[in-house]
C-alpha cells in the first residue's frame, strides 16, 4: 500500500531523471514532504504526440462505496475499474521516498520511511483516467499508484508494497503497446532499499485529505 510519499526533487530534476523535454516554464512545482491522497501531484506520461510530459493530476478516486488511490498489480489487466487505464493510460509517479505504518500491538503504529539511495527521484508505477470530481462537478485527470507483494525488507512492515520501476523500463512502461507490460511490475530487490523508522503517529482520517485511510 502507498498512503503517503515524499517528493523533494524539483521540476528540473524530475525532467532530467525521466527524460522529459517539455518547456517547464509554466509548470509550478514545489517539493513536498507529506503527500496525501486527494492532493494534486506531478506524473510523467506520454502525450498525444508521443513526447514525454509532466502533468499535474489528482491522486485518487472517491467512489460512492470506497476510496481508491492504489491499484493492486494482481489481475490489474482484468480488473473492471483499472484494465483500460493499464492498457492505455500508464504513468510514472516521481517520489524520493514513501511511508508505511506497521502494527506494533500498541496504541500507535510505527511509521517507516522507505527510500532508494542513489535514485532520487525514483519512479512508482502508476495509471490514470478521467474522473468527475464530486466536489466540483468537473472532469479532471486522476492517478493511482500500483502496489504488489512486499519484498523481504517490507514484509515485517506491511503486506503490500509500492511497485517501483527500474529506470531501464521507463520507456517501455510508458510506450503504447498491444499487450499491457505486466512483466515490468516486478518486486524491487530489498538490497536496493533503505528502511528507517520515523517517530510519528499514523495519520488520522482527517489528515488523509479528501479520501481517508482506505486503499488497496
Amino acid at each position: 500500500m502507498c498512503g503517503r510519499y515524499r517528493r523533494r526533487s524539483d521540476k528540473q530534476r524530475i525532467a532530467e531523471t525521466f527524460h522529459v523535454g517539455m518547456d517547464l516554464g509554466e509548470l509550478s512545482l514545489e517539493p513536498e514532504d507529506d503527500i496525501a491522497p486527494g492532493s494534486v501531484q506531478p506524473v510523467v506520461l506520454v502525450d498525444d504526440m508521443g513526447e514525454r510530459e509532466i502533468a499535474l493530476m489528482r491522486w485518487g478516486f472517491k467512489l460512492p462505496d470506497r476510496h481508491l488511490f492504489n491499484a493492486r498489480s494482481e489481475g490489474i489487466e482484468r480488473a473492471s475499474f483499472w484494465k483500460d487505464s493499464f492498457q492505455e493510460r500508464r504513468c510514472i509517479v516521481p517520489a524520493d521516498s514513501f511511508f508505511e505504518w506497521s502494527d506494533t500491538g500498541q496504541k500507535k503504529k510505527a511509521k517507516y520511511e522507505i527510500a532508494i539511495p542513489g535514485r532520487e527521484p525514483f519512479g512508482m508505477a502508476g495509471l490514470w483516467k478521467p474522473w468527475k470530481n464530486p466536489k466540483t462537478d468537473q472532469w479532471e485527470r486522476t492517478f493511482a499508484v500500483i502496489t504488489g507483494e512486499p519484498n523481504q525488507l517490507m514484509q515485517p512492515v506491511h503486506d503490500r508494497m509500492t511497485t517501483i520501476l527500474d529506470p531501464r523500463d521507463y520507456e517501455e512502461y510508458l510506450a503504447a503497446s498491444d499487450r499491457p507490460p505486466l512483466h515490468l511490475l516486478r518486486i524491487l530487490s530489498p538490497e536496493q532499499m533503505r528502511l528507517k523508522r520515523v517517530d510519528e503517529a499514523e495519520p488520522t482520517e482527517a489528515q488523509m485529505s479528501l479520501f481517508g485511510p482506505e486503499g488497496s
